[in-house]
């Protein structure tokens, strides 16, 4: 159980751990993650990489700068970019500025023994899903409503959501456009990604924002950069919440919502979707419903994840769901007005309802307990991939990989090898390892 603090956070009256609440206009956002001062140095992390890489591409900028046969619309294009990129910076740091991420020590998190038990997958960065915001809440090009009529041709006329939960919910549009049309009993949204939360916090409260927007194919000189302006068609200022949580591990009691939704995720996830589904049937109560829409493109390294739509529907129908209505929808995608690139995705949407409850397995954990216990043998199967290592210190961690030996072991003979510190030995192999599973 958890209960409120005033004006600090929420605390479990079990294990005492205190979750930040932050104030956003007049939201209160809680910091639902499991270890939440670690996970909030995790994000200290990804917003120093931000910095590190605007940083990078203003030298770039300065640098071509230099080039002297540039013309005059080449100069004004290259210095319109540079100054686009320092007001980037405070744009960004505005909107995140209510978790004052600035005051954490991110050094802390490279020594921190429990770091691992908050890891963020490497693919998740603070601007993962930039342009999302600028779909959302600017461009105003009929994707969204496209997008609102997909899910809205699968659920059953007269439908009373109730208690909405949106899992992944990004930047919120689609939240936010079906709280307007069903006028559900509460909204929430989830997400892990404090850029777009707090994004769509500001705009759903009647805030607005600009933003920079940098098309991917840019289709003149003067839309390589464009300050674009953020807000909502109209304000909603009640029954609809946020919370920074962990969607792989929803921190909600089990059947306290009517409804789920989850928008463009079961693809996307870390885990194997006929695992997850059990953790959706444990939000809702038997009557409940799971609505979803998105794409099918799954990408997992285990071709037995990647599944067919025949076989996602017969992975819902074996995990307590009975689908009463589907439907496949194409539609625009990312059609940027300000770029030439653009694509037409064709969604799978659908109602399900439960009609039964299922055993739900354990706690996802993002990486595997070989990397998180270092007294555990690492699988024989990494020793299969030293060819690919080019780094001599990855080549000899993973050259000493057997099927037997742990991180605690390998550690050791590095830390012999080089004299180095026994802990700092062991940090090092567990870092190598923790990249290698990341990108293999």
């Amino acid at each position: 159980m958890i209960d409120m603090i005033h004006g600090e956070g929420m605390q479990c009256d079990q294990c005492e751990t205190i979750y930040p609440l932050y104030k956003n206009g007049e939201h209160n956002l809680p910091w639902l993650f499991e270890h939440p001062e670690l996970n909030l140095l995790e994000w200290t992390a990804r917003l120093n990489g931000f910095l590190h890489l605007n940083q990078q591409s203003q030298i770039q900028l300065k640098e071509a700068q230099k080039d002297k046969r540039l013309s005059k619309t080449s100069i004004k294009r290259i210095a319109k970019l540079l100054a686009s990129k320092n007001k980037q910076v405070t744009q960004i740091l505005e909107i995140i500025s209510p978790l004052n991420l600035q005051q954490y020590n991110v050094e802390q998190i490279n020594s921190s023994v429990n770091a691992l038990q908050s890891k963020i997958p490497s693919i998740q960065g603070l601007t993962s899903y930039y342009d999302n915001i600028f779909r959302d809440w600017s461009w105003d090009n009929g994707e969204n409503e496209q997008m609102l009529a997909a899910v809205t041709d699968v659920i059953p006329k007269d439908v009373k959501l109730g208690k909405v939960l949106t899992i992944g919910a990004g930047a919120g549009r689609l939240s936010y456009d079906i709280h307007e049309k069903y006028l559900p009993e509460f909204s929430v949204l989830l997400d892990i990604n404090p850029l777009l939360l707090l994004a769509g916090s500001n705009v759903i409260q009647g805030d607005s924002f600009s933003l920079n927007e940098y098309p991917i194919a840019p289709i003149n000189n003067n839309s390589f950069v464009t300050e674009q302006l953020c807000k909502a068609p109209n304000a909603i200022n009640e029954n609809i919440y946020f919370m920074f949580a962990d969607g792989m591990n929803p921190p909600v009691k089990n059947n306290s919502f009517d409804t789920v939704m989850t928008p463009w995720l079961i693809d996307i996830i870390p885990q194997n979707l006929r695992d997850y589904i059990p953790r959706i049937n444990a939000s809702i109560p038997v009557g409940g419903a799971w609505i979803n829409t998105g794409s099918l493109a799954f990408s997992h390294k285990q071709a037995s994840w990647c599944y067919s739509e025949e076989e996602v529907v017969e992975l819902i129908e074996k995990s307590g769901f009975e689908i009463i209505s589907s439907k496949r929808s194409t539609i625009d995608y990312m059609h940027s007005p300000l770029s030439a690139h653009g694509r037409m995705e064709t969604v799978f949407s659908f109602y399900a309802k439960k009609i039964k409850n299922v055993v739900v397995p354990p706690k996802y954990d993002y990486l595997p307990k070989w990397i998180k216990s270092t007294s555990t043998p690492i699988p024989k199967q990494y020793e299969q991939e030293i060819e690919s290592s080019q780094h001599l210190l990855q080549a000899q961690v993973l050259g000493a990989i057997d099927g037997e030996r742990s991180i605690e072991h390998i550690g050791d003979l590095l830390a012999k090898q080089y004299n180095l510190p026994i802990a700092e030995a062991r940090h090092a192999v567990r870092r190598i390892l923790v990249d290698f599973y990341e990108n293999n």
